[in-house]
C-alpha cells in the first residue's frame, strides 16, 4: 500500500520535469508563428513585392547564383573520378612493310584498327570519396551563402525602404514649412509697404526663406538619388515618389519576443544560424582534406579491361607477313608513390593547420553572433520605449493643433498659429516614423541573425536548404 501510494507522486514529478524540459523547445518552435506578421513587409505590403522582385533581379543574387551553379558543375567533375572511365581509338590505316635489304618481299595490310579500354578505381583509401564530399560541402556552403546574400539584401532593402518613408515625411514637413514661410513673407511684404515692418526685418526673413528653399531643394535631390539607389539595388526600373508610403503602421514588435528569440539562440549556441552552418561545413571540408593528404603515399588500386584490334608484323628470313591481332585484357593495377620528398608531410601539416583555423573561426564567429544578438535585444527594448515616447509626442501635437484651431475659431488666435501647429504635427510625425523605422529595422536584423527570417521560407532559394 505504501509503495502504491508513492507511485503517483513520482510519476507526477517526472511528468512535470519532462514538461519543464520541453517548454523551451516548444517555445522555440512556436516563435516562427509569432514572428509572422511582425516584419516590415507585413506592415508595408508594397515592400513584400519589392523583396520578391529583388530575389529575381538583384545583381548581388544573380552573382551568388552563378557561384552556386559553378560549384554544382564542379561536383560533377569530382564525382566523375569515382565512376568508370571509357576511352577508345579507331583508325583506318594502310601498312606497307618490306625488308630494307631487299624489295623482293613486301606485305601490305589495309583496314580499320581500334582500341577500347575501361578503367575503374577500386581502392584509394577513401581519397576519391573525400574529394566528392569536399565538392558537396563547397556546394552546400555556396547554397547557404546564397541564403545569406538574400537575407542580407532583404535587411538592407527593408531598412532603406523604411528610411525612404522617413525621408519623405521630413521632406513633406520641409515643403509645408517653406510654403508657410512664403505665405508669411507675402504678408510681411504688405506690412512693409504700409510701413508697419522695417525693410531690414523683411530682408532678413527673405534671406531665411532662400536658405530654407535651398535646403528643401537639396533634400528633394537627395531623396530622388536615394530612390534611384534603392531601385537599382532591388532590381527595379524606378521607384517614383508616389510609390513610397506616407506612413509606417505601429510596429507589432514585442520586446518579450525579442528576448525569447535571443534566449533560444543562446541556448542552442547559434547552431541554427546560417553563419554557424557555413563555418561548420568549412571545418568538415578541412577535415576531409586532411584525410586525403594522409593517404598520398599509400598504394592506389584500380581495374582495367581492354579490347583492341592491332596490326602485327612477323619477319621470317626474307619473308614479311602482316595480320590483324585482336587482344582482350583484364588487369588489376597498383600505383604506389613511395617517396615524394616530404611533400606529403608538408601537405598534411598544412591541412591540419587549415582544420584548426576553421575550428577557431567557427568558435569566434559563434561568439560574435551571440554577442550581436544580445546587443540587438538590448537596443530593441530602448527602441520600443522611443516609439512609445514619439507616439505620445505625436498625439500631443494633434491635441495642441485641435485646441489652437478651437481658439482660432473663437477669434482668440490668428490663423497662422493653426498653420504652425500643423507644422508641429508634421515634425512630430517625422520623428515618430523615424523611431518606428529604427525599431522595425533592428527587429529585422535580429530575426535575420537568428535564422528565423520568414523570407527564406516564403521565397525559397533555387536549392532546397537543409534543415537541422
Amino acid at each position: 500500500m505504501v509503495s502504491s501510494g508513492l507511485w503517483f507522486p513520482r510519476v507526477a514529478s517526472r511528468l512535470a520535469l519532462t514538461l519543464f524540459l520541453l517548454l523551451p523547445l516548444a517555445g522555440a518552435r512556436g516563435q516562427g508563428s509569432e514572428i509572422a506578421g511582425t516584419m516590415p513587409e507585413d506592415h508595408l505590403p508594397g515592400l513584400r513585392a519589392i523583396l520578391a522582385t529583388a530575389f529575381e533581379r538583384s545583381p548581388q543574387l544573380i552573382e551568388a547564383e552563378y557561384r552556386r551553379a559553378e560549384r554544382e558543375a564542379r561536383l560533377l567533375v569530382e564525382d566523375a573520378a569515382r565512376l568508370p572511365g571509357v576511352s577508345g581509338r579507331l583508325n583506318y590505316a594502310s601498312n606497307d612493310t618490306s625488308i630494307s635489304s631487299t624489295n623482293s618481299s613486301q606485305s601490305r595490310a589495309t583496314g580499320f584498327f581500334y582500341n577500347l579500354s575501361v578503367g575503374q578505381p577500386l581502392f584509394h583509401w577513401g581519397a576519391l570519396k573525400n574529394q566528392s564530399e569536399i565538392a558537396r560541402i563547397r556546394l552546400a556552403i555556396e547554397q547557404r551563402k546564397f541564403d545569406v546574400a538574400y537575407r542580407a539584401l532583404a535587411v538592407v532593402l527593408r531598412k532603406a525602404y523604411l528610411a525612404l518613408i522617413v525621408e519623405k515625411a521630413r521632406l513633406r514637413h520641409m515643403r509645408a514649412s517653406l510654403a508657410l514661410l512664403r505665405a508669411d513673407l507675402v504678408v510681411l511684404a504688405e506690412r512693409k509697404q504700409s510701413g508697419a515692418v522695417a525693410a531690414s526685418q523683411f530682408d532678413a526673413e527673405e534671406l531665411r526663406l532662400r536658405g530654407i528653399a535651398i535646403e528643401t531643394e537639396r533634400a528633394e535631390a537627395e531623396f530622388a538619388a536615394n530612390r534611384s539607389r534603392f531601385a537599382r539595388l532591388a532590381g527595379l526600373a524606378d521607384l517614383p515618389e508616389a510609390d513610397v508610403p506616407d506612413d509606417i503602421p505601429s510596429p507589432k514588435v514585442s520586446p518579450a519576443l525579442a528576448t525569447a528569440l535571443t534566449a533560444t539562440l543562446l541556448r542552442d549556441g547559434a547552431k541554427s544560424t546560417l553563419e554557424y552552418e557555413i563555418h561548420e561545413l568549412a571545418v568538415q571540408e578541412a577535415l576531409r582534406r586532411h584525410k586525403i593528404e594522409k593517404v598520398r603515399l599509400l598504394p592506389k588500386f584500380s581495374a582495367e579491361a581492354g579490347l583492341s584490334l592491332e596490326n602485327s608484323t612477323d619477319v621470317n628470313g626474307n619473308a614479311v607477313n602482316q595480320q590483324g591481332i585482336q587482344r582482350r585484357t583484364i588487369s588489376i593495377n597498383a600505383n604506389w608513390n613511395i617517396f615524394d620528398g616530404f611533400a606529403t608531410r608538408g601537405l598534411t601539416r598544412d591541412a591540419l593547420a587549415a582544420r584548426r583555423l576553421a575550428e577557431r573561426t567557427l568558435a569566434a564567429r559563434t561568439e560574435e553572433i551571440l554577442r550581436d544578438a544580445q546587443i540587438l535585444e538590448r537596443s530593441l527594448k530602448i527602441d520600443a520605449s522611443e516609439v512609445e515616447l514619439r507616439d505620445l509626442h505625436h498625439g500631443l501635437a494633434i491635441q495642441g493643433r485641435k485646441r489652437t484651431a478651437e481658439e482660432a475659431a473663437l477669434g482668440n488666435l490668428p490663423q497662422g498659429d493653426v498653420d504652425r501647429a500643423q507644422l508641429n504635427i508634421g515634425q512630430a510625425e517625422a520623428a515618430m516614423l523615424a523611431a518606428r523605422a529604427v525599431l522595425l529595422g533592428r527587429w529585422s536584423e535580429l530575426v535575420a541573425l537568428a535564422a528565423d527570417d520568414p523570407l527564406l521560407n516564403t521565397h525559397s532559394a533555387r536549392h532546397a536548404r537543409e534543415k537541422k
